[in-house]
């Protein structure tokens, strides 16, 4: 169990938010596999929130889940995170709020968020401060070691310090982007550094090395992990799986973007959710050629159940 503020989860394990893929499609499939204990959306714009956009608020409708689901939010200005916080907290069903303060992508650091605030702790610790007093909701802050280095011990004391509930740490610097491999030999000291959960977050992607890292950290965030095999969750959890698993779970992601998205985007959609599909799998890579290769949503869907038979 892991938590937050109130919110007590039954897993340790949280679906992590990566852009323009923790959409509901895949937050509602994480949630029928089950095993997960806590879905985080993926980055939603605060002015957009704020100012109600037609588009950002469809990226927000609510749905059901058994399992508690964040809302990640993202922006460089203190007053627009603490009015979309409020406006979560008020309107949404959403069980939390997650700052992003950690997102690489050059065009988000240029508007001064995401990991452009790890270089500007005092507007930092504002905008966490600032959304704290807008939320009773349980509030989460992800970040990284550090822009050009490592400075995460004291971005972390402040993020606690301004009443975050936790913090996500991503064991990279903003500058090697998902280069390399995350440094995570420096959990145990982020963690005795905290008064408050660590969730550790990079190149999780077996149930074993998930395990492994709950040893040095309260939490694990798991992204393209979850995207290369769906059921890591519900292994983690203990629970077993099997090949015709992975037949299911490609129709019912065939069923959900159909249900979700118009005809135009869902052949983009379905590639860019089995991108990741079994890494591992021999032959893989000659599939996802056929895949990408594909014009034509229901000639790539059909071949992904012929290569996946639901027995």
């Amino acid at each position: 169990m892991l938590k937050i503020g109130k919110l007590v989860l039954e897993q340790p394990t949280v679906l992590a938010p990566m852009a323009g893929l923790t959409d509901r499609v895949l937050r509602q499939l994480m949630d029928e596999i089950g095993g997960c204990g806590l879905l985080v959306s993926e980055m939603i714009a605060a002015e957009g929130l704020r100012r109600r956009n037609r588009r950002t608020m469809e990226m927000i409708a609510d749905f059901k889940t058994r399992t508690p689901q964040f809302i990640q939010l993202f922006g460089a200005d203190p007053e627009a995170l603490a009015e979309a916080a409020a406006i979560v907290s008020a309107e949404k069903a959403f069980a939390g709020i997650d700052l992003n303060m950690g997102c690489p992508v050059p065009k988000v650091v240029r508007s001064g968020a995401g990991a452009g605030l790890l270089q500007d702790l005092p507007r930092l610790a504002a905008m966490v401060a600032a959304v704290r007093r807008s939320t009773p909701l349980p509030l989460t802050v992800k970040v990284r070691l550090g822009f050009n280095k490592v400075n995460v011990m004291e971005t972390t004391r402040i993020i606690a310090a301004q009443g975050a509930d936790a913090v996500a740490v991503h064991f990279r610097l903003k500058s090697e982007g998902y280069t390399g491999n995350a440094r995570w030999e420096l959990a145990a000291a982020v963690r005795e550094n905290l008064g408050i959960p660590l969730l550790g977050n990079g190149d999780i992607m077996t149930a074993a090395f998930a395990r492994e890292k709950l040893q040095a950290v309260d939490g694990v965030l798991i992204g393209r992990g979850a995207l290369a095999n769906p059921f890591i969750f519900r292994e983690i959890a203990g629970q077993a799986t099997s090949e015709s698993d992975l037949g299911a779970y490609v129709r019912r992601l065939g069923a959900l973007i159909e249900e979700h998205y118009p005809e135009r985007k869902r052949l983009g959609k379905l590639k860019a959710f089995t991108r990741f599909l079994v890494l591992s799998r021999p032959g893989s890579r000659s599939w996802k050629r056929r895949v990408f290769l594909s014009q034509d949503f229901g000639e790539a869907l059909g071949f992904l159940e012929e290569t996946f038979p639901c027995r």
